[in-house]
């Protein structure tokens, strides 16, 4: 005999949900299902061999244009030969300035173009550090720490005006030079014309640094796909500088510069006095103490740092900056000093890997010959 069970419909609903509602859970993956092996973790080097886009999140400030690390890019100047050679010789000539100095005199190609002095020795000594000329073509409408050229004539010219750089005169050089049966020639190869003009000579001055350039790094292998090219502390260095170190905020893209302008609360000189920085062209209160973040290809190879050359080396630049630059004896924040700057608490051995990564962005020195002048 079959017995009949009625069971109220309350009974039946909340018996049907809890069924619906234990399906709908198996349809997902938990830690508890046995049918689901999770994947192992994956090593710091499995997380970066593969394309830059699929790398671990890098820690962005807010209100960051987001842009990865990247490999060496080509450099797009493609100046007339001629002109770069007469823009060549012209950079090596102390005649192009009071016969004294040359371009090359702060800019040695045999020092990856720097002087390696705290400030630039020029006519008279100079408040600011000597910068690298490799690459600068990157940095058409900031150049100098601060900014105030916006073109490579008006760079070049203040270089060869300044009485305490070249000491030479821009208004009388044309005639100097047309003097000169060689130049007059390379000028003529140049332009296919004999009348020199100081822009025909400030142009092929600047023809010929923007043809300087850096060399493959084992970065660039790395990202390029080679992914031996970086041993485990260079990549321990990457991905701090990517995370915790907060570096890649100012220092990204294939030339690890934003070519922003930020206040790091040490806008001093090197004598001590106050440097207003990016205020002295533009004139906004924002501007003061606000210097150009520098690219950091062959880093290791241009100190002494910073705006002013009073850091000597990487190891104090990242202590300093890990810390938030507090300690640095004599500071005095002019301005507003940038929300990047903070204390990380970075440990030596974080500070030692990531400047071992930036050993990584390091190249050949490329042998310069010097031209024979006219």
């Amino acid at each position: 005999m079959l017995l009949k069970i009625y069971w109220p419909k309350q009974v039946i609903l909340v018996a049907l949900i809890t069924v619906s509602l234990c399906s709908c859970s198996k349809g997902k993956s938990s830690p508890e299902d046995p049918t689901i092996v999770p994947n192992p973790e994956e090593t710091l080097r499995e997380k970066y061999s593969k394309s830059s886009a699929q790398w671990p999140v890098a820690e962005w400030y807010k209100n960051i244009e987001v842009r990865e690390l990247a490999a060496l890019s080509d450099n797009p100047s493609k100046d007339k030969v001629e002109l770069i050679a007469l823009g060549k010789a012209l950079f090596f000539d102390p005649r192009t300035g009071n016969g004294l100095k040359t371009c090359a005199s702060c800019h040695n190609p045999d020092t990856y173009w720097i002087d390696q002095k705290t400030t630039a020795d020029g006519i008279a000594l100079h408040h600011r550090n000597t910068p690298s000329m490799e690459n600068v073509w990157y940095l058409e409408g900031k150049l100098f720490h601060d900014g105030r050229a916006k073109t490579y004539r008006e760079q070049i010219a203040e270089a060869i005006n300044s009485p305490i750089e070249m000491g030479g005169n821009t208004a009388t050089l044309p005639a100097k030079l047309q003097t000169r049966a060689g130049y007059v020639s390379l000028y003529e190869s140049a332009y296919n014309n004999k009348n020199m003009t100081i822009e025909g000579l400030l142009d092929a001055i600047a023809a010929y640094s923007k043809s300087i350039s850096s060399g493959e790094t084992a970065f660039d292998r790395f990202v390029q796909g080679d992914y031996q090219a970086l041993n485990d502390q260079q990549l321990e260095g990457l991905h701090l500088f990517r995370t915790k170190g907060k570096c890649i905020n100012c220092h990204n893209g294939p030339y690890f510069t934003d070519l922003d302008f930020h206040n790091l609360g040490y806008a001093v000189t090197n004598k001590g006095a106050l440097d207003n920085g990016r205020f002295e062209s533009s004139k906004l209160e924002s501007d003061k103490g606000k210097f150009r973040t520098p690219g950091l290809r062959n880093v290791t190879n241009t100190a002494p740092y910073m705006h002013n050359g009073t850091i000597a080396t990487l190891s104090e630049l990242v202590n300093l900056l890990s810390q938030g630059m507090t300690q640095k004896t004599g500071q005095q924040i002019n301005g507003i000093l940038s929300p990047h700057i903070q204390n990380l608490r970075l440990s030596s051995k974080e500070q030692e890997n990531i400047i071992i990564f930036l050993s990584s962005l390091s190249s050949e020195s490329i042998k310069t010959e010097r031209p024979i002048l006219p």
